[in-house]
């Protein structure tokens, strides 16, 4: 014969090899596996996008689009408390539900801190306008001193121009007095 032997299967083994004496079946455990894997592909088919209308503060838009609604839930423990929930909950897909009071108190935190911040730039731009207020006076002061200085010129040329016509006035009156 050739190289290669061809045996056939015996009666107490199926066509994939699986003996049926035994309890393990290879075929069964594939069929598991491949339950499991579709299982796991459909919980993890849908998955949306973290939106920050939606986790943050109070929700504006769900997941799936449709505004949420503020219900109070029928729940022994959600007694008097209101919730944002979306009216499309029952479908199976994930949707926004999220405590009233608990998203009333993160919108509250996000305006203290803008407001902090808003606070820090009024005292910023008061400190600036004092110092830009200081350097206005300076260069008013500067200029009050060159003009001071110009008018001190001017007048000491005066001084200089009365006094020449002084001089002046009595040459001619001794000129006169003795002519």
């Amino acid at each position: 014969m050739g190289r290669y032997s061809y045996n056939q299967p015996s009666p107490s083994e199926d066509m994939f090899g699986n003996n049926s004496d035994s309890e393990y079946s290879e075929t069964e455990d594939l069929i598991r596996r491949d339950q499991a894997e579709l299982s796991l592909e459909r919980r993890s088919s849908v998955i949306y996008p973290p939106q920050p209308e939606v986790e943050f503060g109070c929700p504006q838009v769900c997941y799936c689009g449709s505004p949420p609604q503020l219900v109070q839930p029928r729940s022994i423990n959600g007694q008097g408390r209101l919730v944002y929930a979306c009216t499309n909950k029952d479908d199976g897909e994930c949707h926004v539900w999220k405590w009233w009071d608990v998203a009333v108190m993160e919108e509250m935190r996000a305006r203290d801190r803008h407001v902090l911040q808003l606070e820090e730039k009024v005292d910023n731009l008061s400190l600036l306008s004092d110092y830009e207020n200081e350097q206005r006076l300076l260069r008013v002061e500067k200029i009050m001193c060159d003009n001071a200085k110009e008018k001190s010129v001017c007048s000491d040329g005066f001084e200089y121009v009365v006094g020449a016509m002084v001089v002046v006035l009595i040459l001619i009156g001794l000129g006169i007095m003795y002519v």
